[in-house]
């Protein structure tokens, strides 16, 4: 995984256009973006900023460019879970389950999903001894 990119709100829904359909150009985002009130100069704004950050790069096509993700949505979605839990809780993961499953808030195929998930970590950490 690369070394972490820091992506604002707005950076990420212009990255969840570009990861769903690469390459995108600059009038497939300001499409995908309509339902926004981004100008245009917005919009290319936070895709200059995701090119100097590393989160894309560029293809230039004709006039204009292709936008293609550097990094991809899993790696960052990950990344920022690190930065959340180590900001929030310490970095402990169990304190954060934990804080979840006590709230009440997790419904029961959420529970049913984390018991199967620390099922298969189970049997995998067994399968290395």
């Amino acid at each position: 995984m690369r070394t972490h990119i820091s992506i604002s709100e707005s950076e990420w829904a212009v990255m969840k256009t570009i990861w769903n359909e690469p390459p995108r150009t600059l009038q497939d985002v300001l499409s995908s973006l309509k339902h926004t009130d981004w100008s245009t100069t917005t919009i290319q704004t936070y895709l200059a900023r995701l090119v100097k950050k590393g989160a894309l790069t560029t293809q230039r096509q004709g006039k204009g460019y292709l936008y293609y993700p550097a990094v991809s949505e899993e790696d960052c979605r990950l990344a920022e879970s690190r930065n959340f839990l180590n900001r929030v809780y310490n970095g402990s993961l169990s304190q954060m389950v934990k804080g979840f499953v006590k709230s009440g808030s997790l419904s029961e195929d959420e529970l049913s999903e984390l018991k199967k998930l620390i099922a298969e970590q189970e049997k995998t950490n067994a399968d290395h001894l």
